[in-house]
């Protein structure tokens, strides 16, 4: 479907379905619950970075997606072996042709401030949120139409077979909150965080130094209880902070550090250090522009990555916080299909691919110029300064290529690179980095001819394939599809998929307990897209 009709006929749902949308009042028939707590041990949690907002259409950072995790239930939720489970879904059922999703939602979920979730809170969620939310819009491709036949009932019908439906992580909002709020999303700060989920942020301190937010764990969710009464965490500002807040016992745990905790924390006692690759793990890549007439051609992209000394780039810029890529696709990912007759660093094969090209060092002066024309080959690189690795695999990029007779033009952003990275924009390569996906049909997306503003690549063969996967049903179908896209991508090369970096997480394992089975379905405890380690945590016996 082309973009702009896309958009238009959500709009169009969105309208008809407004003048009935108060009507579905979010109620119960005995008014406001009482919510109940749980009392219990606090887990404490070190951050080095603070949500950059509360409000879901916006953030994407993984301590705000944490939060959400913890005061917000979706419809399904994944377990720790990313696998959609029934959440607020009591149960469901698809049309003959599978268009059509007919949704019955559990009657005891309530929100915090103890208003009934009902129907109508899923659609007002779903409908804004395919609107008005840059995070969440893509988990809406297909979908056409959602009614609301009574409160507990969703209908949702879809353009295609949509394989992805149960993977939506979208958390649903109370409508009886938010319909305030449709005409500035943005403006809504949402400090109160009130929702269905099995934890509900507390009031913050009025003290300006202390950055930190505690969700207390309610002992009447559908769920049913966690072990903890509650989890506090704590912002330390710097990784190297939050390492020390978990070397001390300041802290319980420690998210998303860097390689140099993997160091400084080595041998703690009492510190189970965690290295995990999971389907959100951080991609690190080249992106080319095509658009223009050097990387127009295929070889010349493969040239770059033959100069590409991956091991070395990570080393240098990582130590062991990662491994060497070749795929878009995350290594803790499912669907993660390793390259097998990867192209490997070889400056000598990426010189001759130039001399084959049509460039030759015709005057000696150690840059290679165009048979043709006489231009010098000269490349256009830009990273950005919110990259620290960027700089140092720019630097091993640049000897390797000067080595061939490539000279780059390598330009810094102290923004996001791809605000100089435009379709219009004068630039030939890019270094920049992606978060991986748990659901395939949105992992693969990004690289979609329609949506890839980035480097201007088409490819007829992978939008095929992409159109399958959306469709796909079945484990076998999405495992395969996937492995083609990837492999289209790899050989087509508009990407050189230079790492990927590791989520390095701690846990005091002398106090804490109940996550060995989490640890070994997810392979990490924080950042898995469940809530299932929040769940089953608990107070070892070495604690009173």
């Amino acid at each position: 479907m082309p973009i702009f009709k896309g958009i238009c006929k959500r709009a169009a749902a969105l309208l008809l379905c407004g003048a009935s949308l108060l009507s579905l009042a979010a109620c119960g028939d005995d008014g406001p619950k009482e919510i109940r707590y749980r009392e219990g041990e606090t887990f404490t949690v070190a951050v080095a970075e603070e949500p950059e907002t509360l409000n879901p259409f916006f953030a994407t950072s993984k301590v705000a997606e944490e939060f959400f995790l913890l005061a917000y239930d979706p419809l399904w939720r994944l377990n720790a072996e990313g696998e959609p489970v029934n959440c607020l879904v009591e149960d469901y059922s698809l049309s003959s042709d599978k268009l059509t999703w007919t949704i019955r939602l559990r009657k005891d979920a309530y929100f915090s401030d103890g208003v009934q979730l009902t129907s109508s809170d899923v659609r007002f969620t779903y409908e804004n949120m395919m609107i008005s939310s840059p995070v969440y819009d893509p988990c809406f491709d297909g979908i056409s139409d959602i009614r609301c036949p009574d409160s507990f009932t969703v209908v949702i019908s879809t353009d295609y077979v949509k394989g992805d439906m149960r993977l939506n992580p979208v958390p649903i909002l109370p409508q009886h909150i938010w319909s305030g709020e449709t005409g500035d999303l943005r403006g809504f700060a949402n400090e109160q965080m009130i929702g269905s989920g099995p934890f509900v942020l507390q009031p913050g301190s009025d003290n300006p130094q202390d950055v930190s937010w505690t969700f207390r764990a309610r002992s009447d969710h559908f769920m049913g209880e966690p072990v903890l009464g509650s989890v506090h965490f704590v912002y330390y500002g710097t990784e190297n902070g939050a390492g020390r807040a978990v070397s001390t016992g300041e802290a319980d745990a420690a998210i998303d550090m860097t390689d140099v905790q993997l160091t400084t924390l080595q041998g703690v006692p009492g510190v189970r250090l965690i290295q995990a690759y999971l389907p959100s793990s951080e991609v690190w890549a080249i992106a080319f522009n095509t658009r223009k007439g050097v990387f127009a051609d295929q070889g010349m992209r493969q040239m770059v990555e033959y100069c590409s000394d991956r091991e070395w780039m990570l080393s240098m810029s990582s130590g062991e916080g990662g491994v060497t890529g070749s795929v878009w696709a995350s290594p803790g990912a499912d669907y993660f299909y390793s390259i097998v007759n990867l192209r490997p660093f070889d400056v000598e094969a990426g010189r001759n691919i130039l001399y084959a090209s049509g460039y030759n060092d015709m005057n000696n002066d150690g840059v290679m110029e165009d048979y043709v024309t006489g231009d010098k080959l000269v490349l256009k690189l830009w990273t950005s300064s919110q990259d620290d690795w960027s700089s140092t695999a720019g630097t091993v990029l640049s000897e390797a290529l000067g080595q061939i007779g490539v000279e780059l033009d390598w330009q810094t952003t102290d923004g996001p690179v791809e605000d100089k990275c435009t379709p219009k924009g004068d630039w030939d390569m890019c270094m920049l980095s992606w978060r991986g996906d748990g659901n395939p049909v949105l992992a693969a997306r990004r690289f979609r001819t329609a949506a890839n503003s980035l480097t201007g690549w088409s490819s007829d063969q992978y939008m095929t394939a992409y159109a399958q996967l959306q469709s796909a049903t079945d484990d076998i179908s999405v495992q395969n599809t996937t492995i083609q896209l990837q492999q289209i991508l790899y050989d087509e090369c508009p990407y050189v998929i230079l790492a990927y970096h590791s989520d390095i997480q701690a846990i005091r394992d002398d106090r804490w307990t109940g996550f060995e089975e989490v640890l070994a379905q997810a392979d990490g405890l924080f950042s898995i897209d469940s809530i299932d380690a929040y769940m089953s945590i608990a107070p070892s016996d070495a604690v009173g």
